[in-house]
Order: structure tokens, then sequence, then C-alpha cells
């Protein structure tokens, strides 16, 4: 029965482990998309303070492209903000996982030490050995 839990306690910390590893990935890809709104953004506004820089219609659009840019930033920050916390809740379920299946395992050397110590015990006292004074 122990050894059903300890498997069951071992599948669990490797799916808890895989959830963090995936949230983990999903945060890189965040950051990332973070990098190249902030490379765009530098982009535009080096283009806009150039000494010959765009005119007209061409400033309107960058302006608004910097603006869509901006929110799609902002929108990012929230999103990274929520993966950090979905992250911090798998990386607690792992460790409560970890401790559980490590807590199972010492369960079940104590008592195959108990069932080896037991054995020795009859084995010394053994069926003809037992004697009544």
């Amino acid at each position: 029965m122990i050894r059903t839990r300890i498997r069951k306690a071992q599948k669990l910390l490797e799916l808890q482990r895989g959830l963090q590893r995936i949230e983990e990935a999903k945060i890189a890809g965040v950051r990332s998309r973070q990098a190249e709104l902030a490379t765009l953004q530098e982009d535009l506004v080096t283009a806009l303070n150039a000494d010959e820089g765009p005119q007209g219609l061409l400033v309107v659009a960058i302006v608004r492209r910097l603006k869509n840019l901006g929110e799609e930033a902002t929108r990012l920050g929230e999103e990274l903000e929520r993966r950090y916390e979905t992250l911090r809740a798998h990386a607690s379920r792992a460790k409560v996982a970890e401790r559980r299946s490590r807590a199972y395992e010492e369960q079940h050397a104590r008592d195959r030490a108990k069932k080896e110590l037991l054995d020795v015990i009859d084995q010394i006292i053994g069926p003809g050995n037992a004697r009544l004074p």
C-alpha cells in the first residue's frame, strides 16, 4: 500500500515539475516578446528623432504604432505577472509533492527496517528457543 502511495506521489511530483517547466517556457516567451517590443519602440523613436525623419501622415502612423506597442507592452507586463504567480503556485505544489514523496519513502524505509528487525528477532528466539521459567 505504501508503495502505491510512493508511486502516486512521484507521479504527482513529476506532473508538478512538468507544469513548472511549461510555465517557465511561457514566461521566457513573454519576456522575449517584451524585448522585441522594446527594440521596435526604440527603432520608431529613433526614426522620429532623426534630422530628416518622417513627415506628415507618416509621423501620425508612427505615433499610433508606438501607442499600440505601449499598450501591448502593458498587457505583456500584466500577463508576465500572472504567469509568475502561476509559476510560484506550481513551484509550491511541487515542493509539497516532493515532501510528501520523501515522507512516504522514509515511512517505507522505516517499515522495512522494522520488518527486518522483527525477522532477526524471530530467528534469534526461534520456535525451539522459547522457554518458560
